[in-house]
C-alpha cells in the first residue's frame, strides 16, 4: 500500500531530520518526513539544550557549531522567541588551584580559536549559573556559549515545515528500505510505503538498525541521563559545568599537558555510570541537572535506576540545598557517537545518511544545510569529505572500555 510519495523522504523527526527537510524544502523539493513516535521523541527532546562553544574541539566541529548558532539566530527571527534561545554564556568551574593552573593552557588555546573566554571568581560564577558548589574557587567563563529548549525548537520547526507543505507522518516507524537495483527509492512503514527520488536517514542512534540493511555505521550508543526540578526563583541564565567528567571535554583533554587525575576524571567502576557536572536553568526556571553516561546496549531510552541514584547522590553532595526541590523528571536520551565526534553526512550505498551527532543542539541545523547541499550538488559551505563515512578517523570502529565514553551534548 502506498502511503505517500515525494522527491525526498526523510526518516527521523528530531532536530537533524526537521532541519534537513526544511533546507530541502527551501530549495524547492517536495519532502515527506516520517517519525516513529512524535517530533522530538528521541535525543532532541531529552537533553539540556546547552550549546558549548568554549569546549568544542577546534576545526570542523567548532565551525559546525558556530554556523549552527547563526542559523538558530535566523530561525528565531523567522519563528519568534518560541524556543528559549539565548546567548547566555557558560562557565566551567574548578575546585582546586591545580585545576586552575591546568585550565590556563585551556584558556590560551580557546582564545587562539577566537573564543571569548576569561577567568571569573567563584562568587561571580554562582551568580551567573546554577549548580556551582561552595567548593568552587573560580571558573572559566565564555559569553559565546548558548542554550535553547531543543524540544520546543523541533516542534516549532515542525509547525513551520507543515505550513511550507512538508508532509509529516508521526507514529510511523520505518520498517525497511525499498531498493530498485542499486538505488534506494523508498521505505516500508507500518502505515504503507513512502516512495521518493531519495531517502535521507536522520534517525540518530536508530541508524544502528541499518546494519540489517547491510549498512554498517561506526556508532557507539550512549545513554545520557538528566534530572529536572521544579522552577527556582533565582535567575541563573549561564550554562554550568564542572571538573567531574573533564576527560570528555575534548578541547581540554586533547591538550598535551592534560592530566585526568587533576580533575578527578578517573574511569568509573565497571558497570557504574560515568558522571559530568552539568546544570542548566531552562526558560521556565526549572533546573536540568546531571548528567550520567552509560553504555546503551539497546535503543531503550529509559534511565536506569543506577544512573538515577548516581545523579541524586552527586547533586546532593555538591548542592545539598537542592534536596528541598521537587523532582519533576528523570529521563535519558540515546546518542550515537562516532570516533571523532563529527557527524556522518554522506551517501552510503544509495542511502543519504545524516547521523552521529554528539551535540545535535549545536550541529543539527547546519548539518541539515550541508545535507541539502549534498543532495542538490551545490558547492558546500564546508568540505563534505570532512563528514564522509570514508574519512580516516572512521577507518576502524571505535571501541569503548567500561563506561569511559564520550557522550551527549558535552565537549
Amino acid at each position: 500500500m502506498l502511503l505517500d510519495q515525494a522527491d525526498i523522504v526523510v526518516v527521523g523527526g528530531g532536530i537533524v531530520g526537521l532541519s534537513t527537510a526544511y533546507s530541502l524544502k527551501q530549495r524547492g523539493y517536495d519532502v515527506v518526513l516520517v517519525e516513529q513516535r512524535f517530533l522530538a521523541f528521541g535525543a532532541s527532546g531529552r537533553n539540556s539544550g546547552g550549546i558549548w562553544v568554549q569546549s568544542t574541539a577546534a576545526g570542523p566541529e567548532l565551525e559546525l557549531v558556530r554556523r549552527g548558532i547563526a542559523l538558530l539566530t535566523d530561525f528565531e527571527s523567522e519563528m519568534g522567541p518560541t524556543f528559549d534561545f539565548a546567548r547566555s554564556g557558560g562557565q566551567f568551574f574548578f575546585e582546586t588551584e591545580a585545576q586552575h593552573a591546568a585550565l590556563k593552557s585551556y584558556v590560551t588555546d580557546r582564545r587562539q580559536q577566537g573564543i571569548a573566554v576569561e577567568f571569573i571568581t567563584a562568587e561571580e560564577a554562582r551568580e551567573a549559573g546554577p549548580g556551582v558548589p561552595e567548593s568552587a574557587v573560580g571558573a572559566v567563563y565564555s559569553a559565546d556559549d548558548a542554550k535553547m529548549n531543543t524540544s520546543k525548537f523541533v516542534r516549532a520547526l515542525g509547525q513551520l515545515a507543515r505550513r511550507l507543505g512538508i508532509r509529516i507522518y508521526e507514529n510511523t516507524p520505518a520498517l525497511s528500505l525499498i531498493r530498485n537495483g542499486d538505488a534506494i527509492t523508498g521505505i516500508r512503514t507500518v502505515r504503507g510505503n513512502v516512495m521518493g527520488g531519495g531517502v535521507i536517514w536522520c534517525a540518530g542512534p536508530w541508524a544502528a538498525n541499518l546494519e540489517a540493511e547491510g549498512i554498517d555505521l561506526p556508532l557507539d550508543l550512549v545513554r545520557v541521563g538528566l534530572l529536572t526540578t521544579q522552577p527556582i526563583r533565582a535567575t541563573r541564565p549561564s550554562l554550568t559545568r564542572g571538573p567531574l567528567g573533564a576527560q570528555h571535554v575534548t578541547a581540554l583533554a586533547s591538550l598535551p599537558d592534560f592530566e585526568p587525575d587533576v580533575f578527578n576524571s578517573m574511569v568509573p567502576e565497571p558497570g557504574k555510570p560515568g558522571y559530568e557536572d552539568i546544570a542548566v536553568q531552562d526558560g521556565e526556571g526549572n533546573l536540568l541537572i546531571g548528567h550520567t553516561l552509560d553504555a546503551a546496549n539497546s535503543l531503550n531510552p529509559h534511565i536506569t535506576m543506577e544512573s538515577s541514584r548516581t545523579m541524586i547522590d552527586t547533586i546532593l553532595q555538591r548542592r545539598p540545598e537542592y534536596g528541598e526541590l521537587g523532582v519533576t523528571g528523570l529521563w535519558a536520551g540515546i546518542v550515537g557517537n562516532t570516533p571523532d565526534r563529527l557527524p556522518i553526512i554522506d551517501n552510503v550505498e544509495g542511502l543519504y545518511v545524516n547521523t552521529g551527532h554528539s551535540s545535535g543542539a549545536g550541529t543539527g541545523t547546519m548539518s541539515g544545510e550541508l545535507m541539502a547541499q549534498l543532495v542538490t550538488g551545490e558547492s558546500p559551505a564546508m568540505p563534505l569529505e570532512t563528514f564522509a563515512l570514508s574519512r580516516p578517523a572512521l577507518a576502524t570502529r571505535f571501541k569503548t572500555e567500561g563506561t569511559d565514553i564520550y557522550a551527549g551534548e558535552s565537549h
